[in-house]
């Protein structure tokens, strides 16, 4: 069943006969519909099948956060800002051969956009149940009022803690608190961006490396 947009010559959303409607980012596609096959998928289909479950899987833990990040670098495309974040981890993270694919944490971009990191020296250290960044202070007009936008990913629970607005990029400090001791003794991959205060413009997300937290407290 289709549902009509605008009257009988407009738009419709859904499926009539051999096409398919839907909506992407306002606008109205309509395609070919996809048909069955009855074929065994090649190794190749089945390779890009687990890097897809393996990248939702990942990215899944924190969409929000890559849908901010991801905004501003799909402005004016035909292409979601979180179908943007998947591409981009298909072509850069995996390593190792089908079926035994892993994830290479430090090759992940989870913000791409056009602000400069350089001269940043960001470092994180774990306290308890802290995850503590900082970062050089940026006091100029131009970057100062950035918000800092933290994360912490473990790939045993498939969680992540973050923020998409946290402190000024001024402040050159700021805190991520794990949720709950199931955290204990699990590895953390962090990550560390900037956006602006109107949330539009980001830099690319920094790798901050792999902690462990081995107290809760």
């Amino acid at each position: 069943m289709a549902r009509l947009n605008n009257g009988i010559l407009g738009g419709f959303v859904g499926i009539v006969g051999n096409l398919e409607g839907y909506m992407l980012n306002g606008r109205q596609i309509i395609r070919s519909r996809r048909k069955k096959t009855t074929k065994p998928p090649t190794e190749k289909q089945l390779a890009w099948r687990q890097k897809m479950v393996q990248t939702h899987q990942f990215l899944g833990a924190f969409t929000d956060f890559v849908k901010a990040g991801f905004t501003y670098a799909t402005t004016g495309k035909d292409l979601t800002p979180y179908a943007a974040a998947v591409g981009y981890q298909l072509k850069h993270v995996f390593r190792g051969e089908y079926p035994n694919y892993t994830i290479d944490y430090t090759q992940a971009r989870l913000t791409e956009g056009p602000i400069s990191t350089e001269g940043i020296d960001a470092a994180v250290t774990i306290q308890g149940n802290k995850l503590i960044f900082t970062w050089t202070p940026d006091l100029s007009y131009t970057h100062g009022s950035d918000r800092v936008m933290l994360l912490g990913y473990s790939p045993v629970l498939n969680e992540a803690v973050y923020k998409l607005c946290g402190e000024r990029r001024s402040t050159g400090t700021d805190v991520l608190i794990l949720s709950d001791a199931t955290w204990k003794g699990k590895t953390i991959e962090t990550y560390l961006s900037f956006i602006s205060e109107n949330g539009i413009k980001c830099t690319n997300s920094i790798y901050m490396g792999t902690l462990i937290s081995m107290s809760f407290s």
